[in-house]
This record gives C-alpha cells, structure tokens and sequence, in this order.
C-alpha cells in the first residue's frame, strides 16, 4: 500500500469514528433539548469527561505543532509556554470553582451572562460577547487551515488537503449543531484522549530513538546550536524580559478566553472542575510540553525544514514511517478538530443567548434559544469555511492581538469576581484604554522595551479600573445575592 493511502486511512479512520461518537452522544445523552443543556450540558459532566473536554478545546491544533515549530525556531524562548501552563492552571485551581458556583447559583450560561448580572451593564455584556466572537473567528479558520496543513504533510500532498480540511470541520458542525455541549464534550474524551498519546508517545518516541533522554538531547542542541538554549533565543528578538511578561501575561489571559470559561459551566460539581483542572495540567506538561521538544531534536539533527511547524510531524514520518505518521496527522486533526467544535459553540452561544436573547428579544423560549444557537453554529461554520479559502493571510493578523486583546478583560472577569467594589465604569475605562495600548505596542511599535504587548495592556488597564472603581463605586449598584 502506498504510503499516503496508510496515512489517510488511519486519519480518516479516527475521524469517522469521532462524528460517530458525536452523533450518538447527541442521540443517547439528551432527553430533553433545554437551552442549559445545549449549551452547558446541563451542568452535569463528571471528573473524565470535564478534564478530557477542557483539555481538548484549550490544545488546538496550532499548539498541537506550533510548540515544536517555536522550539525549531527560537529555542529557550518556547519556555514561556511551559511557565504560564503552571501559572494558569495554578490560578484556575482557585478561581474556577469560584466562577462556577456564581454561574450555577444564577443560571449563568456565558461570560457575557457574568458581566451582565455582576455589573448590570447590557454595554459590558454585547462588548464581551463581541470580543469573543471576532477574536474567535480567525481561530476558528486556523484550525481549518491546520488540518489542511496536517493532510498535506501526512499524505505526502496527495490529497486535495483544503477542500478534505473544510469538510471534515463540516462534518464535525454535524454533531455540534445536533448536541450542542453534550456532543462536543462526549466526542472530546476520544479526541484528548488520542491528542495526549501522541503528543507524549511521540515525542519520547523521537527523544529517546536518537538521544537516549533528555540529558542527550540537550548535549546535542548544545554542540550543534547553543543558542537554542539561552535568551534571547536562536533568532535573537525574544530577551528574559520578552519571556517574563509573555509568560504571565499568558497565564493571566488564559482563562479569560470565552471558550475557556464556557468549560468551566458544565462540570457536575466544584470538586469535579477542581479535580479537572489539575489533571489538565498535567495534560500540559505530559502534552505540549514534552511535543514542544521534537522542535530540538530537529535542531540537534541539523534538519532543514521548508517550514519551522513541520519538525513534530517530519521527524515521525522520517523515523518511524506512514503508519506513525498518521497516528500523529490524525492527534493533529483532533486537536484541531475539539477546538474548532468548542469554540464554533461559544460563539454561537454568545450570538444566540447575549446579543439575540438578551438584546432582541428576552422573552425568548428555550426551544426558540436552541434554535437560534443551532443557526448560529451554522452561519459562524460557514464563515470559517469561507474564510479558510479566501482570506487566511488578512486574519492571521488578527490573531497578534488576539490574546492580549482577550487579557484585556482580566480585571472585569477575574478582580470583578473577588473584589465587590470593582464597577462598570473602571471595568469599560480600563478595557477600552488596555485595547487601544495594545493595539498600538503590536502594530505600531511592537513590544516596546521587549516587554510583550499584553503585559503593557494590562499596565494601563489595570490601574485605571481599579482608580475609577475606587471613586465609583459608592454610586454603583452591587449585584445582589
């Protein structure tokens, strides 16, 4: 058999078992189709399910290769990924329980839902339901155009990759508009599963066949390239200081994402979302963490790559040939693939519950929010798609401002959680002034000092919410409850 031909097959494989999985998890789990089902699975999702889920949506399929790529590429720079994984699951820990009892106390569906009942603002909420929206429809793109980039690379360009890449997403859309929550989070236990055997298996796989270990690997970048293990990197653009700020911006940023917290909602209990959360952060450090290292084992090779996120997905094929390589073609696939589903489910849920329900029309039924969110999957599907063929180049832009844009509104979700005496107003000044600085420190002068752009947002954010909250809040109303 050609080798393309056992690539694709094991790929595709994988894929019609996941929408298999998603379409029976939509027929057997749901009974009866209410809005807190579709959307946040009832609240009812244990420990396995809650922890396999959360871990899919956060590892895309651009973490999935990017980790190695940057390795490949800037070498001790990849370490911020590795600092802010602990940082932000280290937070999480704390806060997510937190969050999930306000939500589950007051029906909280979204994190628009928060800004809404704990500041009072329908402004606040359409502007959070708007940044997760349009921050997510490039990220929605770029995981189509990653499973393209995974097919084109595990079948040897064989394959039409971009029409299999949109495709394949539609039919993923298949079981996110038929079950919503449950069917994504059912279909995720098989995908993170997959995900995390790959990316662990792989990498010690690729480490020890040539290294013999850790200790080796590093012994050999070493003597081929030394540049790779220190600041400011092999590229020489990324200094400590470039590290530091990406790292806790990163880790404050995280959980702030809207698809993040929507994986919050529907865990069964505080303790299960707890226990999620640590295990998850061990999918961290077994997952990207240790993916992240082919970058190296590249650089310790003298490999030339056309391109810095072909280093994981090369090394497989050329070690341990097509069969290997369409086990980790089809782990990126999934990683792609989760995301994408989880995060084409935030923004319909955002569109139909925040900007249809709470705008348009609030005596909207269930029935009638289910629908909305189902056409919603549909249009925001047909957008990606559309995107992928017409427009990759002009959107990836967006995606530099993306995280820090989305950090931005740190002090609304987090300190607005903690502190009562946090207010609209310091929240809008503060976010509308943290997105112009950021804004300006990516496009006009790029991380000015080395200092990454979200850690200069924050440093005029923060200070400003926190002074306008001060002399606001004895005019302001406090949530009740």
């Amino acid at each position: 058999m050609e080798p393309a031909a056992i690539a694709s097959s094991i790929i595709f494989t994988v894929l019609g078992i996941t929408i298999v999985i998603g379409v029976l998890a939509y027929r057997l789990g749901i009974k009866v189709l209410r809005a807190d089902t579709y959307i946040v699975a009832g609240r009812a999702l244990g420990f396995i399910v809650t922890f396999l889920n959360m871990a899919a949506v956060i590892y895309s399929g651009f973490a999935f290769l990017g980790a190695a790529g940057w390795a490949y590429s800037y070498g001790a720079p990849v370490l911020y990924i590795w600092v802010y994984g602990a940082l932000a699951y280290t937070f999480a820990f704390f806060f997510a329980p937190r969050i999930w009892s306000v939500a589950k106390g007051r029906n909280l569906l979204t994190q628009a839902d928060f800004f809404l009942w704990r500041y009072n603002s329908k402004l606040l909420m359409t502007l959070v339901a708007l940044v997760g929206i349009l921050f997510n429809i490039p990220y929605i793109q770029l995981q189509i155009l990653t499973v393209r980039y995974v097919l084109d690379l595990s079948t040897y360009g064989a394959l039409p990759s971009l029409h299999l890449a949109v495709l394949s997403f539609l039919l993923v859309v298949l079981y996110v508009f038929l079950g919503g929550m449950v069917s994504v989070a059912i279909a995720n236990v098989f995908l993170g599963a997959i995900m995390l055997g790959a990316m662990l298996g792989g990498s010690l796989a690729i480490i020890g066949h040539y290294f013999g270990g850790l200790e080796g690997l590093f012994r050999a970048v070493a003597e081929v390239s030394p540049q790779h293990l220190a600041f400011p990197g092999a590229a020489g653009i990324h200094p400590v200081q470039w590290f530091i700020t990406a790292a806790v911006g990163c880790g404050l940023g995280f959980w702030v994402w809207p698809q993040l917290a929507q994986m919050v909602f529907p865990a069964r209990s505080p303790r299960v979302l707890r226990r999620s959360v640590v295990m998850t952060s061990w999918y961290h450090v077994l997952g990207i963490i240790w993916a992240s290292l082919t970058g190296l084992a590249a650089v310790a090779l003298g490999i030339k790559l056309a391109a810095a996120d072909q280093a994981f997905i090369f090394l497989i094929d050329k070690t341990f040939g097509p069969a290997a390589l369409g086990l980790i073609g089809a782990a990126g696939m999934a990683a792609a693939l989760s995301s994408g589903a989880g995060i084409l489910l935030t923004q319909a849920s955002l569109c139909a519950r925040n900007l249809y329900q709470q705008l348009v029309k609030p005596t909207a039924s269930d029935r009638e929010l289910v629908l909305v969110t189902r056409i919603s999957v549909i249009v925001f599907a047909a957008i990606g798609a559309i995107l992928a063929y017409v427009a990759p180049a002009q959107l990836v832009y967006l995606l530099l401002v993306g995280y820090a844009g989305i950090t931005q509104m740190f002090p609304g979700w987090v300190l607005g959680s903690i502190w009562k005496w946090i207010t609209r107003e310091g929240v809008l000044a503060g976010l509308v002034v943290g997105e112009t600085v950021v804004v300006l420190t990516t496009f006009v002068w790029s991380n000015p000092l080395g200092i990454h752009s979200i850690v200069w947002g924050l440093i005029f954010n923060l200070p400003l919410a926190l002074l306008i909250s001060k002399l606001t809040y004895r005019e302001a109303k406090a949530p009740q409850g």
